[in-house]
Parts: C-alpha cells; sequence; structure tokens
C-alpha cells in the first residue's frame, strides 16, 4: 500500500514508525502466541473475521481512493467518498481492527497492549498530524468534512 498506493510524500518519521509497529505486530504476537496449541473455534473465527474487515478497510479503502484521484476531474479535491465517509481516517481504523484480530487470537490478554498502544499512536499523533496536512492542503473542503465526519472510528470518534 505504501509503495504502490500512497500519493505523497512519506515523512522521515514514517520510515521508522512504520517498521518500528510491524516489528511489533509480528514479533509481539509471536511471541504472545508461544504457548497456544488448539483447534480452531469461534473466537478464532471472530479474529480472522476481524481480521479480513480490517484488511478490507484499510487497504480496499487506498484502492477506492487511488482510483478516484486518477480522475482529472478530481484534482485539488480532498476524498470523501468510499470508505472514507465513515471516517477521516478509516486506513487507520482498519489497522486497528486487523491488529485487534491478531490479539484475540492469541488467547492472551496482554496482547491487547498492542493495539492500545497503537490506537493512542493514530489518535494522538498520526491522525492529528495528518489532519493538520490536509487542512493546509484543502482549506475549507477539509473543514466540511472534518465536522461532518468523525475522526477514526466512525460514528463514535
Amino acid at each position: 500500500m505504501m509503495i504502490v498506493l500512497l500519493k505523497r510524500a512519506i515523512p522521515w518519521e514514517e520510515s521508522f514508525s512504520v517498521p518500528f509497529a510491524f516489528g511489533l505486530y509480528f514479533v509481539g504476537f509471536s511471541l504472545f502466541t508461544l504457548p497456544t496449541s488448539k483447534a480452531i473455534d469461534l473466537i478464532d473465527i471472530f479474529g480472522i473475521s476481524l481480521f479480513v474487515i480490517g484488511s478490507v478497510l484499510n487497504t480496499g479503502g487506498e484502492i477506492l481512493r487511488n482510483q478516484w484521484k486518477k480522475n482529472p476531474d478530481n484534482k485539488g479535491k480532498i476524498y470523501t467518498e468510499g470508505f472514507f465517509k465513515y471516517s477521516r481516517h478509516i486506513n487507520y481504523f482498519g489497522d486497528l481492527l486487523w491488529v485487534t484480530a491478531y490479539a484475540i487470537i492469541t488467547r492472551n490478554w496482554f496482547a491487547v497492549s498492542i493495539p492500545i498502544f497503537l490506537f493512542c499512536l493514530f489518535a494522538f499523533y498520526n491522525a492529528p498530524k495528518l489532519d493538520k496536512y490536509l487542512k493546509t492542503k484543502y482549506g475549507k473542503g477539509y473543514d466540511d468534512y472534518a465536522n461532518r465526519t468523525k475522526m477514526l472510528i466512525p460514528f463514535l470518534y
């Protein structure tokens, strides 16, 4: 997604935070599941479903936005359609869902610390920083969008 679909410059901070986050997910969740060995049940199916929904929101939202941006009539306009009509940062929300799915599948209460950490990172750093950039780039268009659309969690926050 970052290589193909992302149409903005990647700030230097993200060159550290994104690999750190993926290291945290893949190493952290692996460590939390070491003592687990059992057949798949309804909790696992729920976790897998949450993972799929989160992945669709994240990547699907970016694919839809990328297609919209290819239309020359949309040049200079902010994208507020598709999944992004439910949340200004629906891709971050998708990330939260699939990371929460990993935590659920581990069956380890300590694993919940990873999605909580990610929520805090998105809610208090990434999303506000991106909102500031979008406000500068789109002005009133962004203000109108922000006034009618929740920041991170659709319909709630």
